[in-house]
């Protein structure tokens, strides 16, 4: 039998009260009693102690037409920040998420990449410069995830596979020395389906594919991730797609990553924005190639939905170009390819269409910091 000490049960009424403020701004004192069926005393206290901590602030007073006017509280969004770092060949995006998740600010950075101390040097100073560029305190950093394209090891102090970077075994205490938060590496694709959970908390099941530069990948079962055995659940960009086909940066041939990623789309020396900016005028090598990547893509849908049927949700930066006929391109491809002629709108676009990935490199920060306050 499980027995609660005084301090449990003090600790526990502390998280009730922020939480139940963080999802119901503006309550009264009385409100916050009445739902969580805690005495007024116990309510004071508790709110005394947040506001004390810069956690809460009164939020004026609530109307009423009879006696004194009650105070409402709220929480303070910026009271914390967690920061997002996504990290490409040549620049870096750096966000900052507030205690809802949501952004409050965002800088993008040039910045060549190498497996070195003197890039994790540079990479700080910019870090340094966004967090004094935005005036945030210490005491409000909650920790820093650096969303890399690499798996990483399950605690995210190193990369176990980072060939398309050149950074396999690369340790997060190149970077972390200069911080007194925590600091993780985190694999970009897990990031953008971490973003893509926060935004769709009702999602239980589904396929997650990050369409962007590269192609990533996850398996999400009763709204969690699933890494599987070693952390490699969910990488369909080395899915043979067709067998015998361009090489792929993994050494094999044909992988989807050959023909699902940014780069199918854009070769070397094309940046995405500049592709799409010309296939919507009218570019007719564009319009070919984005007709072929829609075509391979379903291919990609349909096997992984012969795996496992459930919702199939398109990510990434890609993703964010879809437009209703090319969604519905997909579908009818699928549906032409689908054994059992199935129902297409499984298919879905993410409603984390930009930045995904920093912004999921920081809710992890986030997340820990409301499960555990109160602890």
């Amino acid at each position: 039998m499980n027995t609660f000490s005084l301090t449990d049960i003090k600790k526990k009424n502390l998280s009730d009260v922020y939480h139940f403020i963080y999802h119901h701004p503006d309550s009264s004192k009385q409100a916050i009693a009445s739902a969580l069926e805690i005495s007024l005393p116990t309510v004071t206290q508790h709110l005394s102690t947040l506001l004390e901590e810069n956690l809460i602030e009164k939020a004026g007073q609530l109307t009423s037409a009879v006696g004194r006017r009650a105070a409402a509280y709220r929480i303070i969004p910026t009271a914390r920040i967690a920061v997002g770092i996504e990290i490409l060949d040549k620049k870096i995006y750096v966000t900052s998420l507030n205690l809802y998740g949501k952004k409050e600010a965002k800088e993008r950075y040039s910045l060549h990449f190498g497996d070195d101390g003197l890039y994790f040097d540079e990479l700080q100073k910019l870090v340094k410069e966004f967090l004094q560029k935005h005036r945030y305190r210490e005491e409000q950093l909650l920790g820093i995830g650096l969303g890399i394209q690499g798996l990483t090891s399950p605690d995210g102090t190193r990369v176990t596979y980072g060939k398309i970077l050149g950074c396999t075994g690369m340790s997060i205490e190149q970077f972390a020395g200069y911080f007194s938060v925590p600091c993780i590496f985190i694999h970009d694709a897990e990031c953008a389906s971490n973003s893509e959970l926060w935004e769709n908390p009702q999602i239980s099941d589904a396929i997650y594919l990050s369409l962007g530069q590269h192609l990533g990948g996850a398996v999400i079962l009763n709204g969690e991730l699933q890494n599987g055995l070693t952390g490699k659940s969910g990488t369909f960009e080395h899915m043979t797609l067709i067998p015998d086909g361009p090489e792929c940066y993994c050494g094999k041939r044909g992988c989807a990553e050959c023909y699902c990623s940014g780069n199918f789309l854009t070769g070397s020396g094309m940046e995405l924005e500049e592709f799409f900016e010309k296939k919507e005028q009218g570019d007719h090598a564009c319009r070919k190639k984005w007709g072929e990547y829609l075509h391979y893509l379903s291919m990609l849908i349909n096997n992984l939905h012969m795996v496992i049927e459930n919702t199939v949700i398109l990510g990434g930066n890609i993703a964010s170009y879809f437009a209703e006929e090319d969604l519905a391109a997909v579908r009818a491809d699928v549906l032409q390819r689908s054994t059992f002629q199935d129902d297409v709108s499984y298919i879905i676009q993410g409603k984390c269409r930009s930045d995904a990935v920093s912004i999921g490199a920081a809710l992890p920060f986030i997340k820990e910091f409301l499960r555990d306050i109160g602890k």
